[in-house]
């Protein structure tokens, strides 16, 4: 497993998305400074501000779709490339090679998440601001990268289910409207019972207006998590039949 995941990072020195997810970090980034000083320029804002809306906008606008275009990428370079026959005939079980590509996903969206953090960091520093303790500003950077690991959890079910057809970009589309959608449900307070932003809760993200409830959201991510496990079990069947077929 670990020779398999090693393999689809290498497969990265050839991929055109890495550019587009770093192009929607910095979009992320601009999108969140005209935020944070529109009507207000003359205000000064410390890195935990300036993060909050990092956070709110990569889970609403960016992530979900991204972590699933990325998604779509590694899955179809195996086809295109013809890759996935040698494989077979190589013995290498086809669910075992599926299941490193999403152990390699979930691990590119954390060190992204790392850097988009570095990179929100370095655009603050020449942002008119306040000053805070370092410490806070590290909290704000595990909480980014938390909520980063909480979006990939809350898709893994789409990148299951359309793991055969990876090269539609409905699941784009789905997992866009998705994130979306989570910033209505937050404005309701119900995001502990939404997967997109059960999160927040954990990572014990607050930008003032948020109401928690309870481990609501433990719960919800336990249901995500068991629904991805069962959606596995009943696609790594159908994957088994059509990869050997």
């Amino acid at each position: 497993m670990g020779t398999l995941i090693i393999n689809e990072f290498r497969k990265l020195k050839r991929c055109d998305v890495l550019l587009v997810f770093f192009i929607s970090l910095v979009f992320t980034d601009l999108l969140s400074i005209f935020q944070l000083y529109s009507g207000n320029e003359h205000s000064l804002y410390n890195y935990t501000d300036f993060m909050n809306i990092v956070i709110w906008d990569s889970f609403s606008l960016v992530l979900p779709a991204m972590i699933v275009i990325f998604s779509n990428y590694l899955i179809n370079v195996e086809h295109i490339s013809g890759a996935l026959k040698n494989n077979i005939t190589c013995a290498v079980s086809v669910n075992k090679l599926y299941v490193s590509k999403l152990v390699a996903l979930c691990l590119i969206n954390v060190v992204f998440a790392a850097l988009n953090a570095f990179l929100t960091y370095l655009i603050f520093l020449f942002l008119p601001h306040k000053s805070e303790p370092i410490y806070h500003s590290l909290i704000s950077t595990i909480q980014l990268i938390g909520i980063s690991l909480g979006v990939f959890i809350a898709v893994l079910p789409i990148l299951i289910l359309f793991i055969r057809q990876a090269s539609s970009y409905l699941n784009v589309v789905i997992a866009f409207v998705y994130g979306f959608v989570g910033v209505f449900v937050a404005g309701q307070n119900l995001q502990d019972y939404y997967p997109i932003t059960a999160f927040l809760k954990i990572v014990n993200y607050n930008n003032g207006s948020l109401t928690y409830h309870g481990n609501t959201s433990y719960i919800t991510v336990f249901i995500v998590l068991l629904f991805s496990l069962i959606a596995w079990i009943f696609m790594a069947q159908k994957l088994k039949k059509a990869d050997y077929a």
